[in-house]
């Protein structure tokens, strides 16, 4: 057996069964679109688990390191990098491949007081908010990083107005952010979270990002 195929073989076979792991862990979220799950850990930790998409998918995913756990975590760690709150990520889990009905689980620190932006808008905290929403998109356009699917319920808000961004996925470059940033917060605004803000509070969010990240494509024009 060649040597690199002999030490795949041993890596995955270390690796825990999906169900086995998941034995006797309490599940507090179950997503209804793709079965994920989010799984109580104790010591503040919980973990997202990601379901799996096949043995030879799961095989080369896990060694290349790019199952959706590993691509969250280092979207978190991108997050961290330009200053945008989210849940610490702590490690990743990979399951063996074909044996059970998840890949891998994401770890990270349990966020409590919080609740989804979507909520806290409706209350004394919105201006808050929404300035801090303004602040977070700056950060992230300006650092080269695209938030995938930005939406208000990928978004925690606590007690004092402040943002904590979940369900992390991002793509990088200053070039990509450029051309699809402003199609990301229209998707938002009109698609995602319709109604959310009045007129006048997605023109004023828009004056606010227009000036501050200046020459990115795809500016929408203030109507409502």
């Amino acid at each position: 057996m060649p040597c690199f195929l002999l030490v795949m073989a041993l890596y995955l076979g270390v690796l825990a069964s999906s169900s086995d792991w998941l034995r006797d862990r309490e599940v507090v979220h179950q997503n209804d679109s793709n079965g994920g799950l989010l799984v109580k850990m104790g010591d503040g930790e919980v973990a997202k688990v990601f379901p799996d998409k096949g043995y030879l998918v799961g095989v080369s995913r896990i060694l290349l390191k790019r199952t959706k756990a590993h691509k969250q975590y280092s979207s978190m760690r991108e997050l961290e990098r330009v200053g945008v709150v989210t849940p610490k990520p702590l490690r990743v889990i990979s399951f063996k491949p074909g044996d059970g009905a998840y890949e891998g689980a994401l770890v990270y620190e349990y966020v409590e007081g919080v609740e989804e932006a979507r909520d806290a808008l409706k209350g004394e905290l919105r201006g808050k908010v929404l300035a801090e929403l303004a602040k977070d998109l700056i950060k992230m356009a300006k650092g080269g990083v695209l938030f995938v699917d930005f939406h208000l319920g990928n978004i925690l808000v606590n007690p004092k107005g402040e943002l904590c961004w979940i369900d992390v996925e991002v793509r990088l470059g200053q070039g990509l952010v450029k051309s699809q940033f402003w199609s990301r917060v229209e998707r938002m605004h009109r698609k995602c979270d319709p109604g959310v803000l009045s007129n006048e509070e997605w023109h004023e969010l828009c004056e606010i990002l227009s000036a501050a990240l200046p020459g990115f494509k795809g500016e929408p024009s203030l109507r409502a």
